[in-house]
């Protein structure tokens, strides 16, 4: 049987250009599709020295006209010329159109699995000539054909799927040069899903695998049976094979050993909103990330598995396929792999799972290159436990959002995180209200710029090691400590906060609060009042606080509401349950924050009980005498 089964044809696909002025052609409801002579397609007939292509009932193309898509469905099929409808809604006119088949190579890649199709190649990548005749669209194949031909001494063996891989790449990005596909990236196999299982007779079984035109070096290619073994082929060492496009290469192959299938490698995750919307319409056709899910309890992770999914959440570029699917209402997420990274992104990838009580088996995720981990469990309403020791967080830019109302979140352990390179940190632990403790003490922040409500209604931890953190760049502290109802002693005395300018609300309604040091804050510089309202007010268990230096404004800003409002109930307000205030300062301190309306505390002001203030030298403990401003 001669090897070439179709003749090499060179499609040059010229750059789609727009409108260039000349009538456009109407927009077509019906178009004709044609597959070149002596080309291979779906229906694989034996007729001689090559197959015959048909186009099959149900086949979708995608016709792009340089600025949008169309997608066309053909109303018949056994013939290679048929009509297809269109099924995508709206008008689509242009000067020059591109067919594509599958839909997928569409968008630019090659699809890293192939479906199974008897005495066939399932789907074949073709591209049309680039033409002004919408109506007639000539197809031409883009990839050559791998035939395995398998044979086996095994009795009753079927196989549930194939992996080839090999030193060049077969599926992922991909660039159309001469007509025959380029794979950008050579990192990437293929896989062949056999469904629920192909049966090995005695005889020799074929398996089709389009794959682009290349001279393939160190090839391994591992079939996979339905009891769970796998037989590993390594053809020989320093042989090529070359597939033309257009055409077809045999490899033979006597699969006659397999084994307990052996964990290798590393698969691949999407973006963490593909990841997350993909498992979400599991569910809901159509849900979005930001979107809430009130059915799904649990999420596992699962390595080392070589069972499929409903959906898929690998990267394009994965030398292995990551499976999800729904058991009731527990996630599975599956790989055959034996670990999982995260990518570059890793944001959202589980925000918004609010019944989801545990998501197991996070260890096998390596996260190392992860940029973004924001939101990443935002709004896990639920969970009550992370162990996070495995993550390697040293690339993350940023952790915004990460843990945001997780509310019931006892036990977080965050203690190995290399926040060294991490620019915001803005919300990380955001009404985490059940976690008492936060294990941050060993968090780098040397390039953090926002600290905007960190651990904001964080209401039951009850202390907080700070004494690593580092301030310099930070520009936003506002609501950093609002509403952390259980600490009663706060020691930032090492921040000076020379680049915040926004600090409002940074210790409000900290309820338990009782001694706060703060005497490295650089107050000197403020040159807004309005950015600096609300810091120490109703903290009313407050009994000494400590400002240092600078912490005051020669300027005379007296920022509305520093520590009090006249609205404040009794039990509220600042000091008032505490019953007196000593103020650590200096002299120039203390006249400034006299003339703040921290004078109504000590005065009582709108009918409230006074509650005394004294204020004291920092360094010496001698009283500091003020003369109070007027209400």
């Amino acid at each position: 049987m001669k090897k070439i089964f179709f003749p090499i044809v060179a499609t040059a696909l010229a750059l789609l250009s727009a409108c260039t002025g000349t009538e456009m052609p109407e927009d077509n409801g019906t178009i004709t599709a044609s597959i070149d002579a002596l080309t291979t397609r779906t229906a694989l007939e034996n007729a001689g020295d090559h197959y015959n292509v048909n186009w099959v009932a149900g086949d979708q193309i995608t016709v792009d006209n340089g600025t949008r898509t169309a997608v066309y469905q053909a109303a018949s099929g056994g013939s290679t010329v048929t009509e297809f409808n269109k099924v995508s809604w709206g008008a689509f006119t242009g000067d020059t159109f591109t067919g594509y088949y599958p839909n997928e190579i569409a968008g630019g890649y090659l699809p890293y699995t192939q479906t199974y199709a008897a005495g066939d190649v399932f789907k074949v990548p073709m591209v049309s000539d680039v033409t002004t005749d919408l109506k007639n669209l000539r197809f031409r194949p883009v990839t050559g054909i791998l035939k395995l031909s398998v044979t086996t001494g095994v009795k009753s063996l079927s196989i549930k799927g194939i992996k080839i891989f090999a030193d060049q790449g077969m599926s992922g990005s991909y660039t159309l040069i001469d007509g025959a596909a380029i794979v950008n990236d050579d990192r990437t196999g293929v896989e062949l899903d056999c469904g629920d299982g192909v049966a090995l007779e005695n005889v020799t079984t074929p398996f089709y695998i389009a794959v682009p035109a290349n001279t393939y070096t160190g090839m391994k290619i591992t079939l996979f049976s339905t009891d769970g073994k796998a037989s590993v082929v390594k053809l020989q060492d320093n042989t090529s094979y070359t597939v033309r496009n257009a055409e077809l290469r045999e490899i033979k192959i006597a699969a006659n050993t397999f084994t307990d299938i052996e964990g290798e490698g590393e698969a691949r995750l999407c973006y963490g909103t593909k990841f997350n919307e993909t498992i979400k319409q599991l569910v809901v056709k159509g849900m979005r990330s930001h979107e809430e899910d009130s059915s799904i309890t649990r999420i596992v992770f699962r390595t080392n598995d070589n069972s499929t999914g409903k959906a898929k959440v690998n990267s394009y570029d994965s030398p292995y396929p990551v499976y999800v699917r729904l058991e009731g209402t527990e996630v599975i997420v599956s790989t055959p792999a034996a670990s999982i990274h995260t990518g570059v992104n890793a944001g959202w990838m589980f925000a918004g799972f609010k019944r989801v009580e545990e998501i197991a088996n996070l260890g096998v995720l390596n996260t190392s290159g992860t940029e973004d981990f924001s939101y990443m469990f935002a709004s896990c309403t639920n969970l009550k436990s992370l162990d996070l020791s495995s993550f390697d967080t040293s690339s993350s830019m940023t952790f915004a959002y990460m843990f945001s109302y997780c509310q019931n979140l006892k036990k977080v352990d965050v203690s190995r995180f290399d926040t060294s390179n991490a620019l915001s940190l803005a919300f990380m632990f955001y009404h985490c209200e059940s976690a008492e403790e936060i294990p941050v003490g060993n968090f780098s922040t040397a390039k953090s710029k926002s600290f905007d409500n960190t651990f904001s209604d964080c209401w039951a931890v009850k202390s907080l090691d700070l004494s690593k953190w580092d301030d310099g760049p930070c520009r936003e502290t506002r609501s950093m400590f609002n509403r952390c109802k259980s600490l009663k002693e706060l020691d930032i005395r090492h921040m000076s906060f020379p680049s915040a300018t926004l600090q409002t609300y940074m210790f409000y309604q900290m309820a338990s609060l009782e001694v706060l040091h703060i005497e490295g804050m650089d107050c000197s510089r403020w040159d807004d009042a309005a950015d600096r309202i609300h810091m120490f007010r109703q903290i009313p268990n407050l009994k000494e606080i400590y400002f240092g230096e600078k912490g005051y404004n020669p300027a005379g800003l007296k920022p509305s509401y520093f520590f009090s409002a006249t609205d404040d109930k009794e039990g509220a307000r600042t000091a008032s349950s505490s019953g007196s205030l000593t103020i650590h300062c200096t002299q120039a301190g203390a006249e400034w924050l006299s003339k703040t309306n921290l004078r109504w505390i000590n005065s009582g002001y709108s009918g409230q009980k006074a509650v005394p203030v004294k204020f004291v030298d920092y360094k010496t403990g001698a009283e500091i005498k003020v003369t109070w401003g007027a209400n």
